[in-house]
């Protein structure tokens, strides 16, 4: 079960980097992110990426140390508060677990990175029937965000703007 849990995660995220590299093939969109997240039962993964001047500030690699100080406090932040980005019905007893957050940069092109987090996801009662609400207010260089969600049979899709948005998991 875990293995079609994963790989459904895969192909999901494959999809979306596919179409995020379509749609980006000549410009590298900051202020645009992509969050996936995949449930098997009780158990889920979540994946966050954005260019890393939207979070970070700049896509070069840190060597100041001013530049590193950025980068750990951008990480700190994203890793405590996960779970107001992302916020399940309390009802739900869901848990953040990172797996990591790092800045990766593209190999072809040194002047753009990207912001990757990635969080295990436990709860004790099923996503089915709840409803998730996202809030980046917080993210001020952040425009938009395309969010996939998938629980079970479900796979659902919205698009968050500088707002808080709730999505229905039905």
């Amino acid at each position: 079960m875990k293995s079609i849990f994963t790989g459904l995660l895969f192909i999901s995220l494959f999809a979306n980097a596919q179409d995020k590299k379509h749609r980006e093939h000549k410009a590298h969109s900051h202020g645009h992110a992509e969050l996936s997240i995949a449930f098997d039962s009780l158990v889920g993964q979540l994946e966050f990426k954005s260019p890393a001047e939207s979070i970070v500030g700049f896509e070069h690699q840190a060597k100041s140390d001013k530049d590193k100080q950025k980068l750990t406090t951008a990480k700190v932040d994203f890793e405590t508060n996960i779970a107001k980005y992302v916020q399940f019905d309390s009802n739900l007893g869901c848990k953040f677990e990172k797996k990591s957050i790092e800045m990766i940069s593209d190999a072809n092109d040194d002047h753009h990175a990207d912001f990757v987090a990635r969080f295990d996801i436990t709860c004790t009662k099923p996503l089915q029937g709840t409803t998730i609400l996202f809030d980046f207010t917080s993210m001020k260089k952040l425009k938009d965000i395309n969010a996939t969600v998938l629980a079970g049979e479900l796979q659902l899709k919205t698009e968050i703007r500088k707002k808080k948005t709730t999505l229905e998991v039905k």
